[in-house]
């Protein structure tokens, strides 16, 4: 579970550089690209920050650390 989370936080980090790329592109139009690729890294971590959260919980449950 822990591997899946960190992939995860890996994929919303991709996506948030690549909303910064499409951001700062010195070609015109590619903007609104910016705008969905910057909202699939809010989606991913939102969802890595969920899983994480989840994950926390079940371990305290078992008793583990």
């Amino acid at each position: 579970m822990k591997f899946d989370i960190t992939l995860i936080f890996t994929v919303a980090a991709v996506w948030a550089v690549l909303a910064l790329a499409y951001a700062l592109a010195p070609w015109s139009g590619m903007i609104g690209y910016a705008w969905v690729w910057g909202f699939g890294a809010a989606l991913f971590l939102g969802l890595g920050l969920a899983l994480r959260a989840a994950s926390a919980a079940h371990r305290k449950a078992e008793g583990r650390p």
